[in-house]
């Protein structure tokens, strides 16, 4: 029986030639601008996003899909005559992982055999990592249930570290004051995040972009010091993968590196994160 592949928009994934022959679909998150509303990644792109979120003076809300929503999906898949496995952004930060659950509590006790949804504890390229070791596994012939396993396994190895830029959207989301945030732009101060087992929590602060990334290098070499031949995943809220490399440029070459996958973030992490955030998955 093949498998299929579910993941939601906030694996920030975009379906490329890498996974143009995996059976791979993206349930979109629900983005909301006042009463304007959107569907993350497919009636609003990410420059959109990024753009109406810098000139208006509350953030968007951001909500799960509905389990009309992955019901729908489930049954597409399952209509084929595959099984499906959905990779979901970390409970601890959505209730998408509850929709997607009630959305196949809807379907026939036959076919819900045949649907596996875990909880991968993270989001964006975290879910990524989950998800290409999956696929990885697939190719190989690898039982469902030896799949489920070993992610498992590798996802309670992940780690995600990000720089902020700004502490914007943190004062408008009420995290701080405003007086705070005055105070921490003044001093220019850069904080650095973990996304660990989904809690968020600040790890560091640094006066100046410059002190904050020559830490994320320290880390991503030491990372990479344990884990020489594994694919470097940069997530990050840059227009764009070269704005990235210009950034890391007098810090280290990226070519370095087996391979490097770079995520920009959509709107789930974007809302918080804004723009130029940037960081990595350890795994």
């Amino acid at each position: 029986m093949k498998l299929s592949f579910i993941v939601d928009s906030a694996s920030d994934l975009k379906i490329n030639d890498e996974y143009k022959d995996i059976p791979l679909t993206i349930v979109p998150l629900n983005v909301q601008f006042g009463e304007d509303h959107y569907l993350d990644g497919v009636t609003i792109t990410e420059d959109e996003f990024y753009k109406r979120m810098s000139i208006e003076p509350e953030l968007p809300k951001t909500s799960q899909p509905s389990p009309q929503s992955f019901f729908e999906a489930f049954q597409k898949e399952l209509n084929k005559g595959n099984e499906v496995l959905y990779i979901g952004i970390s409970s601890n930060l959505s209730g998408t992982v509850q929709s997607a659950t009630i959305g196949k509590s809807m379907l026939t006790e036959e076919e819900q055999d045949r649907v596996t949804i875990l909880d991968s504890g993270i989001a964006s390229g975290g879910v990524q990592i989950l998800l290409n070791k999956a696929i990885e596994m697939t190719k190989k012939d690898t039982s469902l249930k030896d799949i489920v396993q070993q992610l498992e396994r590798t996802k309670s190895g992940l780690k995600g570290y990000v720089l902020l830029e700004t502490l914007e959207n943190v004062k408008k989301g009420g995290r701080i004051s405003a007086v705070q945030g005055a105070i921490a732009g003044m001093l220019n101060i850069k904080p650095m995040i973990s996304i660990i087992d989904g809690v968020v929590e600040t790890i560091g602060k640094f006066r100046g972009s410059k002190k904050g990334l020559t830490k994320m290098k320290e880390m991503i070499l030491e990372w990479k010091l344990e884990n020489p031949e594994k694919t470097l995943y940069l997530i990050h809220s840059y227009s764009s993968a070269e704005e990235v490399e210009k950034e890391f440029h007098e810090l280290f070459e990226l070519n370095s590196f087996p391979k490097v996958i770079y995520t920009r973030f959509g709107s789930t992490i974007g809302t918080y994160a804004s723009e130029k955030a940037i960081g990595f998955v350890a795994h």
